[in-house]
Order: C-alpha cells, then sequence, then structure tokens
C-alpha cells in the first residue's frame, strides 16, 4: 500500500495510535489490528531506522537471564526471585522458538562456544546446569544442542578455541540464531500489521499529545523532505513504543518520572581468521560482563559494551575508548591476533530502553506501563527484539482492558516478502513499502545496507531507480546520495 497523505488523517478518530515503528511498535500494530482494532502506526522517521537497527543482531536464548544479581549463597533464600528468572528466560526461549517457527528466512544459525575458565563470573557447574535446564524444559522444539566437552577436543573442531589463551577444562558448545536483518524484521512486521487492517504513516512526529473528553487529542507534523503539513488525529488509547525515546515524546507522561533509562551497546566489526568464519563465542570481559564474538558473513564483530546513558539517544555515539576497550578484551582472548583499530571495519552503537523501577534499572521483565493520571496510554519498555511478539501482546492485553475486546477480529494474515532481484521488484517495493528516502530502500528494504561497504556499491544504481517511481527531480535525486552518506556516518563509525 502506498503512503497516506497526511490531510487524509485530519481529524480521523482511531482505537490505538502506535507511536514508534521499531520492533516492539511494529509487533504491537500487528497484534492490534489482529484483534480488530482500528489502529495507526506512526514514526518520526522510518520503520525500524532507530534502536532496532543497532543491535547485536543475535536471538539470545534465556540462559544468561537465570543468573542471580545477589551473591550465591542467598540462593536457598531467594527461592521467588530465582522463579521470576526462571520464568522470564522460560518466555525468551519460548519466543525464540516463535521467531525460528514463524522466520526462519530471517535468520541464521551458528556454532557458539563457551570456554569454562578460571575467574569466570557464575561458577561452571551453575552454567552448566541453566544450560540443561533450558534445553530440557523450555526449548519447544529449537534446541540448543548444548554439549560439554572437553578442551583439547573442542580445540579439534574449533580453530577458534585453540587460539583461546587461558586453558579451559572444558568448552561449552551450543547452536544459536543471529538476525540476518534485524530491520527487515520490523518491515515485514509492519507490512504484516498493515495486511491484518492497521494504517502506517512514517515519518510523521508526534509533536502534542492532549486528553479531550473521553479521547486523545495528537498533533502529527510532516517530517518527509519537500513535504509539510500538520494535522490532528483522536484516539481512544496510545501505545507509547518509542523505545529508549519514550520519556522523550511530548505529552506522553510526567517529566519528572523516567521509565527507561537506557543502556549503550557498542560492537565493532572485524575480519578475523577464515577457519573461524561463521563460529562465534561468548565469554566474560575482564569487568565481568558478557563478551561475544558474533559470526557476521565473511567478518565477526565483537562486543558489546555496557553502560548506563542518560543523554538523548539521538545524540549517543561510538567514543575512541570504547573501541579500544573491545579490541582490548578480544586481544586478551585470543593473544595471537594483535586487532588494533586498523583491523575495524566499522563499529555502531545502539541504546537499549531499560525498564526503571524506583529510579533502577531491572533487566527484567518487559513492561506495559500504566499511569493513572493518563488512561488509556500505555508505555512499552524493557524489549529486546528477539521478544517484540510478546511485547506486542502485552499492548494488546493492555488496550484490550481499556477498550474491551472485539466481537470480529480481523483476519490473521500471513506477510509475504518481496523478491529484491530485479528492477521490477525493486519497483514494487518502492510503491508499497513505504519507502521516503533512499536510504530507507538501501538499509532496511534490500540487504545491501548490511554488506561489507554499507550499501555504497549500489547507492547511486538505486538512487536512479527510486527517483524515476517518486518522480524525484535530479536535485532530490543528489541530495538523497548526499544524506544516505551523512546518514551513514551517523549510524556506523568507520575507522579506515
Amino acid at each position: 500500500m502506498g503512503r497516506l497523505p497526511l490531510k487524509s488523517l485530519d481529524n480521523d478518530l482511531y482505537d490505538v495510535v502506535v507511536i514508534g515503528a521499531g520492533a516492539v511498535g511494529c509487533a504491537s500494530a500487528r497484534e492490534l489490528a489482529a484483534r480488530g482494532y482500528r489502529t495507526l502506526l506512526v514514526d518520526r522517521a522510518d520503520i525500524g531506522a532507530g534502536t532496532s537497527s543497532r543491535s547485536s543482531r543475535m536471538l539470545y536464548s534465556g540462559v544468561g537471564y537465570l543468573a542471580p544479581d545477589f551473591p550465591l549463597w542467598q540462593i536457598p533464600f531467594r527461592f521467588i526471585a530465582l522463579w521470576k528468572r526462571f520464568l522470564y528466560a522460560r518466555n525468551i526461549m519460548h519466543c525464540r522458538a516463535e521467531l525460528v517457527a514463524d522466520m526462519p528466512h530471517r535468520l541464521t544459525k551458528h556454532r557458539f562456544h563457551y570456554p569454562f575458565r578460571q575467574g569466570d563470573r557464575y561458577p561452571h557447574w551453575l552454567i552448566n546446569f541453566g544450560f540443561r535446564l533450558m534445553e530440557t524444559l523450555t526449548s519447544r522444539g529449537v534446541p540448543l544442542a548444548y554439549r560439554k566437552v572437553a578442551a583439547d577436543a573442542a580445540a579439534k573442531e574449533s580453530a577458534m578455541v585453540a587460539s583461546l589463551s587461558a586453558p579451559s577444562p572444558d568448552v561449552a558448545i551450543f547452536e544459536e540464531y543471529m538476525y540476518d536483518w534485524p530491520e527487515r524484521i520490523c518491515v515485514d512486521t509492519a507490512l504484516d500489521a498493515e495486511q491484518r487492517g492497521a494504517a502506517i504513516r512514517t515519518y510523521t512526529k508526534v509533536t502534542k499529545i492532549e486528553r479531550c473528553d473521553a479521547t486523545w487529542e495528537i498533533t502529527l507534523d510532516e517530517q518527509a523532505p519537500e513535504m509539510e503539513g500538520q494535522v490532528r488525529i483522536r484516539t481512544k488509547a496510545i501505545v507509547n513504543a518509542a523505545g529508549p525515546w519514550v520519556d522523550r515524546v511530548v505529552g506522553s507522561g510526567k517529566k519528572d518520572v523516567k521509565r527507561v533509562l537506557g543502556r549503550k551497546g557498542v560492537n565493532v566489526m572485524v575480519r578475523l581468521p577464515d577457519e573461524w568464519r561463521g563460529q562465534g563465542l561468548e565469554a566474560f570481559s575482564s569487568k565481568g560482563e558478557t563478551f561475544y564474538v558474533f559470526p557476521w558473513r565473511e567478518y565477526h564483530f565483537i562486543g558489546p559494551t555496557e553502560s548506563l546513558v542518560t543523554d538523548d539517544p539521538d545524540n549517543i555515539h561510538v567514543l575512541d575508548s570504547e573501541i579500544d576497550y573491545i579490541l582490548g578484551e578480544a586481544n586478551v582472548l585470543f593473544p595471537d591476533l594483535g586487532l588494533t583499530r586498523k583491523d575495524v571495519k566499522h563499529c555502531w552503537c545502539g541504546v537499549r530502553p531499560m525498564s526503571t523501577l524506583d529510579g533502577k534499572t531491572v533487566s527484567l521483565p518487559v513492561r506495559a506501563i500504566h499511569d493513572p493520571d493518563m488512561p488509556g496510554l500505555v508505555t512499552m519498555t524493557g524489549s529486546y527484539i528477539m521478544m517484540h511478539r510478546h511485547a506486542g501482546r502485552l499492548a494488546a492485553q493492555s488496550v484490550e482492558k481499556w477498550l474491551g475486546k472485539r466481537d470480529a477480529p480481523a483476519k490473521g494474515m500471513v506477510f509475504k516478502p518481496s523478491n529484491t532481484k530485479n528492477d521490477k521488484d525493486i519497483t514494487q517495493i518502492i510503491m508499497n513499502e513505504h519507502v521516503v528516502r533512499l536510504t530507507d530502500l538501501i538499509r532496511r528494504r534490500l540487504p545491501d545496507g548490511l554488506d561489507p561497504d554499507l550499501g555504497h556499491h549500489r547507492a547511486k544504481e538505486l538512487s536512479f531507480i527510486i527517483a524515476k517511481v517518486l518522480g524525484w527531480s535530479e536535485q532530490r535525486r543528489l541530495a538523497e546520495l548526499d544524506y544516505f552518506e551523512q546518514d551513514t556516518l551517523k549510524v556506523y563509525r568507520q575507522i579506515n
């Protein structure tokens, strides 16, 4: 479906308006539309252009969330806390199985290794127990294929393991999935929501939210280039799914109440030995934080960092000190690599919207927050891409409590992704998938944006195709090429 004219929305009445077209917002719109609610999904930029495009690209298992955040000697006295962690980890594993079943074409499976090293943050028996518990009770037919083997046997299987510095008595080997294209997951979900009845309006900024009698009035401003306009719409309920920006949506809550704290994660792309291709590793850093080596086509990326930030996520960038830290940790694990900044292809960072309770961050769970002073407004916090379907269901359930169930929910439909092999297919994508800018096409509709050169090799060619379809002038085409370059520099830091 083509992009709706902004004026066509003026004074329209919706059951629900979803703010934010990241993974959670798209999943919320999909779930709400399927339940029969008249739904509008809006975003100030493109679908999946925020935090969802800057993830670690891994479909994590729930094992890491079993680990207690208190001294181990307290385990016998903290059963309820441990039970909550188990339920959360089980939920993650169920979400993992759901995504593997529903979108296998957007995932790739890899072999990961976990070396049991001296000085690790958690005792080896606890990690081994966690893997086996998840494998046995929660995998839902998508196993971790977990096995624990002697280090020398693991080294014979994997050149990556053989290159580890500290000797390990044993190594865990398991299977895990990577998102082949996280941005496209958001696009597919949004288009699925549209087929179920939702309306989509990207490059549309929420500039004001006001309570008016029994409904909300939302002011929307046009953000697309060479266009302008402003309209007001009405809605019975709102889902604020703006990720780390939820507290910055104008009129969505009290200014002195922080519902999320940002956790910054940096990832660094490097070329590792060819015999390591397709293999990954999980370990702990010198700070006791989780540290990964992620396989990515013929490359690997390493990280992430873990640091709390309070600045506007729009202004968060990768720092030299963060690059040096990640490279240093990789060199501790693999001293023969001797990685320096010259080995860095590019790097990026994202800000995860961690839920808060009493002003402190909490790792779990995903939350649908209701403010008694703002009836019908739901704020989603604490979710990851891997749990976006679960978060969407929580949002829909919260709206149901406010508006009641619909008697005739919309029929569920399965969105079928477009082919991207020729100009005719690309034309259909531009016309039907809410493409507004060249960068939307390269990064989030076609896979070129995730190539090692970040899509530069096809930018000019694609600019001519999109200009013809959307009727751009030559001046606009050149401006879009320039914007693509600037957007690349904003999202990715290139060292060399």
